[in-house]
Order: C-alpha cells, then structure tokens, then sequence
C-alpha cells in the first residue's frame, strides 16, 4: 500500500508543479488586468505568447545539453533571469509584469523539459528492453549451441550398443540426433518458429532419451491440438522436458514423466510432471541446458502480460504448467 502511495505521488508532483503555474499565471493575468492600464496588457500578452514559442523550443534544447553536461543547467537560470528583467527594457515598470514574465517562461518551460524528460525515459526504457534482449539471445545462443554433453555422450554410447543389435534403430537415432542438431543450431536463430518444428525437435529428444531407460512406459506424451498456423519462439518448452528427465526419481515407474500441449488459436497450454521423491538421490549435470531462470526472463521479454507459469511440488510431483497467448 505504501508503495502504490509513493508511486502515485511521483505521479502528481509533476501534475501538480503545471497547475501550480497555471493557476500562478491565470492570477498574475487578473492582477495585470485590474492594475494596468488595459490597452497596455493586451499587447504585453502577445509579445509574451511569441516570446514562448522562442522559449519552448530553447528549453527543449537546453535540457538535453543539461543531460549531457550538469554545467549548462547554468543557461536555465539565465533564460529565467532574463525572462524577470525583460519587461523593463520595454518600458513596463510594474513588478507585476516582471512576475508574470517570469511565470510564463517557467510554465513553457517546463512543459518543454517535462515533454524531454517523457521521451528520454520512453527511449531508455526501449534502449533497456532491446539489451536485455539481446543479452539474452547471446546468452541462449551460447546455451543453444552447447547440446548437453551429458545426454550427447550418453546418446552417441547408445547408438554404439544399437549398431550391433538393432542396425536399422542406430541410423534411425542419428537421423533424429542429426536433426536436433540442426534445428537448434541453424533453424532456432529466429524470434519465432513454426510450432510443428519445435514440436518434432521434442519429438526426437524424447526418443533419444528413450534410448537411456528400460521402461518403455516411463514417458506419457499427449498433444491436443493442431500446431498448423501457430508460431512460438524457439526452444522455449525443452528446458522444462530437460528438467523432468534431470530430477525424475522412480525411472522404473509407468508414466514417471508425463508431458502434455493444449494448443488453440490464441494459446498454447503446456504440462510438464515427473515423480520428484525427494527422499532419492538425483543424478544431474549441473552444468547442462538451459536453465528455468532464462526460460522466465525470455518469457518477461518476449510474452509480457501475456504467459502464465506455474511451479510446483505436491505429493512428491514437481508441477510445471506454462499457458502462452500467442497473439498480441
């Protein structure tokens, strides 16, 4: 609560600094026209209206120098002093002119810096977005082009048994090994891909990964869905199929993993549950794929307000379900 109160303060100061000068000016106007002479104050408020297009634009001008060196704010105080002395070299000696001279020049500029001060915080936060994205493609691109060695030694050592027993099964597996490959490397470099892709990309990765295990059963995989027409961005699921495998205890159990897409016009579902007893020893690799954290800063960058991701562990299941609308 006291948060939201501090943000909408900073949010009225601003507001509250124009209405200031507004209601300044408008009373600085009813005192001009009640204590001069009337013929005098209509011209003065014309040159003063000219003088602030002149004054708009040099403030304008003037902030953006004071962003790039603190010593030219020193030409701001001399705009508003001169602003103050100006009406004497026009003959007006009444102070109240000198006052609303100045006002008028404060109020247009700040309209000017406030207007700069917008369309600098506007261009950092587009500037912030657009290195954070590219940090993190360059940190994918990094993990994208690292095939976990622990799976690949596993997988190729498979293959090796496979070419002796089952010849045709061994070639299968390095057709989809070779593919995998290639997807990631040369077809993932993109900010979205064909939904289909990534979906034969797991396709493989799960057969690769059957190669390791016994139980014919261990994975339940289930698509509901066309993915014809819908477009994702690259290697987004593989990291929480990754993590199943990794923390899985009970690889003996039927459907000890069990992966699932719910895929509609406007949205992808997807569902991502392994046994996790945390009462068994875990081999992982802690150095292998892509970890969840990049997954939700890629997820922040590329669907804000538009994702929702859910973790969980109850009744030794650890839980992933991640909903995506995939259209603006």
């Amino acid at each position: 609560m006291i948060t939201i109160m501090k943000k909408t303060l900073k949010f009225l100061i601003p507001v509250g600094i124009v209405v200031s000068f507004f209601v300044a000016d408008n009373f600085l106007q009813y005192i001009l026209f009640k204590t001069v002479n009337a013929s005098a104050y209509g011209p003065f408020i014309v040159q003063v209206s000219y003088i602030n297009f002149f004054v708009f634009f040099l403030s304008y001008c003037l902030i953006f120098l004071y962003n790039k060196n603190r010593k030219h704010g020193l030409w701001f105080l001399l705009l508003y002093v001169l602003a103050f002395i100006w009406p004497f070299f026009i003959g007006k000696s009444e102070i109240v002119y000198n006052l609303y001279s100045l006002f008028a020049v404060l109020k247009t500029s700040g309209f000017a810096i406030l207007l700069y001060l917008g369309y600098d915080w506007f261009n950092k936060q587009k500037q912030t977005q657009e290195l954070a994205k590219k940090n993190l493609q360059s940190e994918l691109s990094l993990l994208k082009n690292q095939i976990n060695p622990h799976f690949l030694f596993n997988t190729l050592n498979n293959i090796d048994s496979l070419i002796r027993k089952n010849p045709d099964h061994a070639s299968e597996s390095i057709v989809e090994l070779s593919d995998m490959m290639r997807y990631m490397i040369y077809e993932t470099n993109v900010e979205k891909v064909p939904l289909k892709k990534e979906l034969e990309y797991i396709d493989n990765y799960l057969a690769l990964q059957k190669l390791q295990y016994f139980n014919e059963d261990l994975v339940e995989y289930a698509i509901t869905g066309k993915p014809e027409k819908i477009e994702v961005a690259p290697m987004l699921f593989i990291p929480f199929i990754e993590n199943a495998f990794k923390h899985c205890t009970h690889k003996e159990t039927k459907h000890a993993i069990r992966f699932s897409f719910t895929l509609e016009s406007d949205k992808i579902g997807f569902e991502a549950i392994n046994i996790a007893d945390k009462t068994q020893p875990i081999s992982k690799d802690q150095s292998s794929g892509i970890g969840l954290d990049t997954v939700k800063r890629r997820l922040e960058i590329l669907y804000p307000h538009r994702y929702s991701l859910q973790i969980q562990e109850k009744n030794d299941l650890f839980c992933i379900s991640l909903m995506i609308k995939i259209n603006d």
